[in-house]
Formats: structure tokens, sequence, C-alpha cells
């Protein structure tokens, strides 16, 4: 297995990142690892910082707790021509921003329009 070979601040800032990523989508350390195929000490490991991410685990982990590879490592996103956010950009914010039982429910009704137009 490769280990993650990156500058020493995303070595260093992954271990927290995986935590708060996860903490912030309401997952267990237990949930992720089922996700990941792994146990839940394994996956510990890697938010503790013993244990380095293998690099084939960094998309499976990103999927896992709802984010991308960018975000799992805290890479800043190309910076572009961006306008102010649109209506529908405006509501997904604020989406995200509620209890992930309200986020269902929004995705949820959002699945059924979506369906229900295709």
């Amino acid at each position: 297995m490769s280990a993650l070979i990156f500058d020493f601040p995303v070595q260093q800032d992954l271990p927290k990142r995986l935590a708060e990523l996860r903490k912030a989508e309401g997952l267990t350390q237990v949930q992720v690892a089922q996700k990941l195929g792994i146990t839940q000490g394994s996956y510990a490991h890697y938010e503790r910082g013993l244990r380095r991410v293998p690099l084939e685990m960094i998309p499976k982990i990103a999927e896992a707790i709802g984010t991308d590879e960018e975000g799992l490592l805290g890479l800043q996103p190309k910076k572009g021509k961006r306008g102010p956010l649109s209506k529908l950009d405006k509501r997904f914010e604020k989406v995200r921003a509620l209890p992930k039982k309200e986020q269902e429910l929004a995705i949820d009704m959002l699945d059924r329009i979506i369906n229900a137009a295709s």
C-alpha cells in the first residue's frame, strides 16, 4: 500500500480535517469505516494521525464523508471568475446549514421533483 506523499502541511492537517468533515456530516467513525470496508480502529488511526492514509483511500474517504478530494486534502479550488450566487445556489447554501435530518428531507423533495420532471 502506498502512503500519501504531500507537502508537510497537508499531511499534518489531514487527520484533523478527517474528523471535522466526518462530524460535520453527522457520521461516526464506525459508519465511515463500514463504508470503507475497514475496521473502526484502522479509521481511528487515520484521524489520530497514527497512520498515514493510503493514496488509494483518498477518493473513497472523500465519498464516504460527503466531500471531494480537494476538500478532504484542504486544497484551495482554482479561482475563476465567479459572480454573485444565483437564487438556487443561495438556497443550497441555506440547505447545507440545516441539520442533517432537514437536509435529507430537502434532498428527498428535490429527488421527487427531478424524477417527476424526467
